[in-house]
């Protein structure tokens, strides 16, 4: 997206230029504005730079700039936002309503650092470091707790039946770096699997056949649940940061900050595409329902739409930022493509680290 020059000079200021004069507008404010007048010369350029910071969305939505982690549901229906003060909140993205509040418990050092949706939404788990819980939309309670040490990141089975946790077991004399699949009604354990090092992202398949880990220790995992044995490993150059699988299980995604992001074919092992050549770090990743494309959300405020057969890139957003006086850039932290189209269009729900929610037209 592209500003025209009379966007921002054209009004009030139409300063001549004349040759061998220091044509900036600093100058000419010095001299012939009083010194007042300049506030309103950072009012016009703030204004002008709002709307060129950003491209077009079809809906946007703010929430609050300070959240701990943030979470769109698979459909797209719902976020969690989890604040600094502990709780949570499920809100309605289609209203922008809360529908429920809960919290792990009243500790100052409390707070959700991750969390996911079933994929009819009817539940939903939650983990701080050290809990875990399981909260059913349709009862509007938590219906249980676990604790477990060191937790990382979580994912939630389709059916709201097994999660698949990251944590570090502390217990022994040197740490485990594990994930374990458990039975949330039951608690008991179905698989624990490991790395060298802290795991830091993990994903499950829709189809419920694979998990896959990425490690600090710079490898990705692929875990086949039926037989509970590694299927795959993929090594690279630096620590795995986000991994992501499709939903009908024949992709994997994995983005290493050193090495770019990688598609490969979990059936054969084979990596069919590198999707940039730049060294970025991803801050989400997800897949289309029908598994044909992948958006990948990155930290320099960035959202990429690429082809997963060609790995072509098939469109690019950029969301807005909050505050333009901002220095640094936010994450893109979460996306969903939603279920039902927007306006008639389907669309792709993104929500940054500052709390601003954008709905996406995707290309037809």
């Amino acid at each position: 997206m592209q500003c025209s020059k009379s966007s921002v000079f054209d009004y009030p200021f139409n300063l001549p230029y004349r040759e061998g004069e220091n044509n900036i507008i600093a100058s000419h404010i010095s001299k012939k504005w009083p010194r007042r007048y300049g506030w309103v010369l950072i009012v016009v350029l703030s204004l002008a730079l709002m709307g060129c910071f950003g491209d077009k969305a079809e809906k946007m939505i703010q929430h609050t700039d300070n959240a701990i982690s943030i979470t769109l549901s698979h459909d797209g229906n719902y976020v969690l936002i989890a604040h600094s003060q502990g709780f949570v909140e499920l809100i309605d993205t289609n209203s922008n309503k809360v529908i429920s509040q809960w919290q792990h418990d009243d500790s100052p050092k409390a707070g959700v650092i991750a969390s996911d949706f079933s994929k009819n939404s009817d539940f939903i788990v939650t983990a701080e470091q050290g809990t875990m819980a399981l909260f059913s939309r349709q009862e509007n309670k938590v219906l249980y707790f676990w604790s477990l040490d060191d937790i990382r990141d979580i994912k939630l089975s389709s059916d709201g039946e097994y999660a698949l946790v990251s944590s570090r077991d502390k217990s022994g004399e040197y740490p485990l770096y594990r994930i374990v699949y458990f039975h949330l009604r039951t608690g008991g354990l179905k698989y624990a699997f490991y790395h060298d090092d802290n795991i830091s992202s993990v994903a499950l398949s829709a189809d419920g056949r694979y998990a896959l880990s990425g490690s600090d220790d710079g490898k990705a995992r692929l875990w086949d649940l039926i037989s509970g044995e590694i299927k795959h490993t993929w090594s690279h150059v630096a620590k795995v940061s986000k991994v992501q699988l499709s939903p009908d299980g024949r992709y994997a995604l994995t983005n290493s900050a050193s090495g770019g992001v990688f598609i490969w074919d979990t059936d054969t092992g084979k990596q069919l595409h590198r999707l940039n050549k730049i060294r970025a770090t991803l801050a989400s990743a997800i897949f289309s329902p029908d598994s044909k494309t992948v958006a990948t959300g990155y930290s320099r405020e960035e959202i990429v739409l690429w082809n997963v057969e060609s790995g072509k890139k098939l469109n690019t957003w950029r969301p807005k930022r909050r505050y333009i006086w901002q220095s640094s850039l936010a994450n893109v932290t979460t996306m969903a493509f939603k279920e039902e189209p927007f306006k008639g269009n389907k669309v792709l729900i993104s929500e940054t680290s500052r709390g601003i929610m954008q709905f996406w037209a995707l290309p037809k």
